[in-house]
């Protein structure tokens, strides 16, 4: 006779990991897009992180492990993938120029610690609405910073070879919104980020300046994803060339491109993740007719697009 493979649910009760079920996604993402998840997994360490991880590839259930859902996308109606948020790991410390931090920490508090320790190079991460983890699984960057450019290294947990390994910056292989963690199945665990000695008033009027330019140039006042394409090349001005293509204030149901930045897609109240994708086709239809190239998404899809 078959056995029956126990429900995440069961197991998660026996092992004590926390967890909440029939979450609405909107909660988890700055999009405010989704419909229920199922199960909601909030482990209160990294080896927690690590179990329910193993946990639900025994148990046979899909998982996604999120940050702060900065860029994320939740799918419409019942949600049936596992979603293990790391916002409870976020522990941080410093060590002379060297800040080991875990990969649930948002950028925001980070730069805050940096600039309170009078160290300077994540000034560019200040208004950066995501966490650690997400920040160096995309290298993520503004204002000519990425986050890669500070790595140390990155302790990572790779589910199918069930073990933890410590990727040096080389090995990392950073590149514009890239690293090798986003083809390996890789989760970042955390990071240790090397930074500089600088002035504390200095570093505290770039966080203030940094901030006001991301508020004069973003919206900020309304649910987003952040930018919504990766540009075709380190340097393309692709928010001018959206802007030149007149998709400002285009719109699809709920979800529409912000008048403010043509890089973003924004809900207008309501919008739906089919209302997004929508609006995303229009816009690479449009850009591979005018210029001749089909823009890649930034923005990550739960249930993963198949």
């Amino acid at each position: 006779m078959r056995a029956v493979t126990p429900r995440i649910e069961e197991v998660l009760k026996e092992r004590n990991i926390d967890f909440l079920t029939d979450v609405s996604a909107k909660t988890l993402s700055t999009f405010r897009i989704g419909g229920i998840v199922k199960t909601l997994i909030l482990p209160k360490c990294v080896s927690e992180l690590e179990e329910a991880i193993a946990l639900c590839r025994a148990c046979g259930n899909d998982f996604a492990v999120i940050g702060g859902g900065s860029n994320v996308l939740f799918g419409d109606g019942a949600i049936d993938v596992a979603v293990i948020s790391t916002r409870r790991l976020d522990a941080v410390r410093v060590r002379d120029e060297t800040i080991f931090a875990e990969c649930g920490v948002f950028l925001g508090k980070l730069a805050r610690f940096a600039a309170e320790n009078g160290l300077c190079g994540l000034e560019f991460a200040a208004g950066i609405p995501g966490t650690l983890g997400g920040a160096v699984f995309m290298n993520a960057g503004a204002f000519g910073g990425e986050i890669g450019a500070l790595v140390r290294s990155v302790p990572v947990f790779l589910p199918e070879e069930n073990k933890i390994r410590r990727f040096s910056r080389e090995e990392a292989g950073f590149a514009y919104r890239e690293s090798v963690f986003q083809h390996r199945g890789a989760i970042v665990l955390g990071a240790e980020l090397t930074l500089a000695r600088g002035d504390p008033a200095e570093i505290a009027r770039k966080v203030s300046e940094f901030a006001r330019r991301r508020k004069a140039t973003q919206p900020q006042g309304e649910p987003s994803a952040g930018s919504v394409f990766r540009r075709p090349a380190p340097g393309y001005p692709l928010a001018r060339v959206l802007d030149e293509l007149g998709v400002k204030g285009w719109r699809e149901g709920g979800a529409a491109v912000s008048e403010k930045h043509a890089g973003f897609i924004v809900n207008r109240g309501g919008a739906t993740a089919r209302d997004v994708k929508k609006l995303i086709g229009r816009i690479q239809n449009h850009i591979e007719k005018e210029k001749g190239f089909r823009p890649q998404t930034e923005i990550r899809s739960i249930p993963r697009e198949k």
